[in-house]
């Protein structure tokens, strides 16, 4: 008798605990939880850039070095933005993101 263990393992390297999923049966579906286990972690390091970059730009603020956290910000706009051309995230709070950024910038 087999026991559940509660992971699915769908090839090297892939073994990734189930969200309230079953067990993939054809192969086809072997495939396709492959491919989304692939783009969920794209998804989660351009995201993580997102927050990086973001916590990079507060902590200079806070340290009041003004000129570092203005050069900072492209690279957090590049950020959200490769999240947003990818869908990682909406458009709309990609936009909401970074014109938030700026105001604070703006304001400083």
């Amino acid at each position: 008798m087999r026991v559940d263990t509660g992971e699915a393992k769908i090839g090297p390297g892939f073994s990734q605990v189930r969200r309230g999923s079953t067990i993939p049966n054809t192969r086809s579906a072997k495939r396709q939880l492959r491919k989304s286990l692939r783009r969920r972690r794209r998804n989660d390091l351009r995201k993580s850039a997102i927050r990086y970059w973001r916590k990079q730009i507060q902590k200079l603020m806070e340290a009041e070095q003004w000129d570092e956290a203005q050069k900072a910000f492209p690279e957090f706009q590049k950020a959200v933005d490769k999240a947003a051309q990818r869908r990682a995230i909406h458009p709309n709070r990609a936009a909401r993101l970074k014109a938030r950024m700026a105001g604070r910038l703006r304001l400083a």
